[in-house]
């Protein structure tokens, strides 16, 4: 069982995470019934490894804070809503690119030198929010972002570590969009609560 699946890929001696997805309860093996609320957008993938395969396998956080992160945080805004957990609920988990590597810089190197490989084809789905967390302004890592300008919501948010306050737009490149390290829980809950409460495809508990 576990929380958190995703497909590892070998390329080039690189390994390549794709379709992460984080699930809000633990499961024993991926359906095709399995229900995808929401969508959170960060850098690259870290620490968190796995057994490459074609298809969906656990992961091994190994250190990883944002995939438990998230889904701490959407097991609490379930239980503010009063809303049942639905069975295969998760979040989808995208990047800016999909390069393994917990130390950013060192990923930025990488991805200097050589090729990096593809988007996920996950991006392409449309979803009920999306959660910007991929940090603030970078000059190296802004120039991964426009792709994200279009994708398909109608509820984007991102927390504003400036302003402090929820966003609710697509940030651009420049904006000072707060990754979950060391954010608070209850900055962004509130939000996420209200959202869960408008899917009316999801059961309330009350």
């Amino acid at each position: 069982m576990s929380h958190y699946w995703a497909r590892f890929e070998e390329i080039s001696k690189n390994i390549y995470r794709y379709d992460t997805r984080i699930y809000i309860n633990q499961i024993d093996f991926i359906s095709s019934d399995d229900f995808c609320i929401g969508a959170i957008v960060g850098k690259n993938p870290g620490s968190a490894k796995g057994e490459t395969s074609s298809d969906l396998r656990p992961i091994s956080l190994d250190g990883d804070k944002l995939l438990p992160t998230v889904r701490n945080i959407m097991h609490k805004s379930f239980d503010f809503a009063k809303i049942s957990i639905p069975k295969g609920a998760y979040i989808q988990v995208l990047n800016l690119f999909y390069l393994c590597e917990p130390n950013l810089d060192l990923a930025k190197s990488e991805a200097k030198t050589k090729v990096i490989n593809g988007i996920c084809d996950t991006e392409k789905k449309d979803f009920n929010f999306v959660w910007f967390a991929w940090g603030g302004n970078d000059n190296f890592l802004n120039s991964y972002k426009n792709r994200f300008f279009s994708i398909q919501t109608e509820q984007p948010f991102y927390y504003d570590y400036k302003n402090n306050i929820i966003q609710t737009q697509i940030p651009d490149e420049f904006a000072s969009v707060k990754h979950t390290q060391g954010l608070k829980h209850d900055f962004v809950i509130p939000h996420i609560v209200e959202l869960l409460k408008n899917n009316k495809s999801l059961e309330r508990n009350i």
